[in-house]
């Protein structure tokens, strides 16, 4: 993909709203669609979890556009002190990990790109356009442990799996991921 074809547009908790509807919600669900029958991952849920991110300090999600038509997206926040977002945590890390200060970690939420986009370089893009700035020690998201694309791809790009994390009681367990950041040229250019 060439990057010059790419745009992009940062969003603070206060541009959410704006975009949220229009842009943002129809972008899960063209990404989603394989699983957005199941309650856990509807739209309306989505859109609910998405309101609740925004209340986060740190919140910022990236948009990326291709002729003017949004085509991906990611966004995360910083993990408080009092975050609870380790507490799923379903094996052993080792002692202090789950230590949050407020500016220790990102939690890098979500990251999509539309079927047909997918595979030439917008998720990459997205990924180093959201962390590329971030002022925290680490990042840490989690995948579907079914998600064999993904999986691989944060496998290239650095991420290390830390262990299993059930973030809420009807959520099926994900993959714990880290990354060191600032993000280095080696890490954020391995394909």
């Amino acid at each position: 993909m060439d990057a010059l074809d790419l745009t992009f547009t940062r969003h603070d908790p206060a541009g959410i709203e704006r975009i949220l509807d229009a842009v943002v919600v129809p972008l899960y669900e063209a990404t989603h669609a394989d699983v957005i029958d199941d309650p856990f991952y509807s739209a309306a849920r989505f859109a609910e979890r998405v309101r609740g991110y925004v209340r986060a300090p740190g919140f910022e999600i990236v948009v990326a556009y291709l002729d003017g038509t949004p085509v991906g997206q990611a966004f995360g926040y910083a993990l408080p002190a009092t975050s609870r977002w380790w507490e799923g945590l379903t094996t052993p890390v080792p002692d202090g990990f789950t230590v949050e200060t407020g500016s220790r970690t990102f939690a890098f939420n979500e990251l999509m790109v539309l079927p047909e986009w997918q595979g030439k370089g917008v998720a990459h893009a997205l990924h180093d356009e959201l962390l590329g700035g971030r002022k925290e020690e680490r990042a840490t998201l989690l995948v579907r442990e079914d998600n064999e694309p993904a999986q691989t791809a944060y496998a290239r790009w650095g991420w290390k799996k830390v262990g299993k994390l059930r973030p809420y009681p009807d959520a099926p367990h994900y993959d714990a991921l880290v990354i060191g950041l600032p993000l280095t040229r080696a890490a954020s250019r391995t394909r």
